[in-house]
């Protein structure tokens, strides 16, 4: 018997943006309810209408710089 996991599998997921609206303030991760903080990276966001976290790890999908 084991105990704790051994190992991992890696997932992905697809989140949408409209071209205009790329933004934490559009992203389902961003906690809302008591503070600005991403769920993924944990930073606090300052404004969240027009920036993205400096740690996001979300590239825009065929982005030479990914």
């Amino acid at each position: 018997m084991t105990n704790g996991c051994t190992r991992y599998t890696e997932m992905t997921v697809s989140i949408f943006f409209e071209p205009e609206h790329v933004a934490c303030a559009y992203c389902p991760l961003l906690e809302t309810y008591s503070r600005n903080q991403c769920r993924r990276t944990g930073e606090y966001i300052l404004d969240t209408r027009y920036t993205v976290g400096e740690f996001c790890p979300l590239k825009p999908k065929g982005d030479a710089n990914a």
